[in-house]
């Protein structure tokens, strides 16, 4: 099954509001290599859907109020629509 790139934001930001991730954590969960990674979490911060922070190891993502608004109207619209 193919998944799009909206399949592949939701894996993201659902990972994101169970745990603050690295980007290679992220990527994986994604199961993306990591420079097409890069690209999408850099649209997911211009967009305000995560935002960067400093962890323990580094550079961290967090999911914003934003982020948990799109999982859920993006839940809803797979439920809504058959495919």
């Amino acid at each position: 099954m193919n998944r799009c790139r909206h399949d592949v934001t939701n894996d993201l930001l659902r990972s994101l509001s169970a745990e603050p991730r690295r980007i290679t954590a992220l990527c994986s969960v994604g199961n993306l290599p990591v420079d097409r990674g890069k690209e999408l979490i850099l649209d997911l911060e211009k967009f305000g859907m995560i935002y960067e922070t400093e962890g323990e190891e580094g550079t961290e993502y967090r999911i914003t109020d934003r982020g948990y608004e799109w999982v859920g109207l993006y839940k809803l619209l797979k439920k809504s629509l058959p495919l």
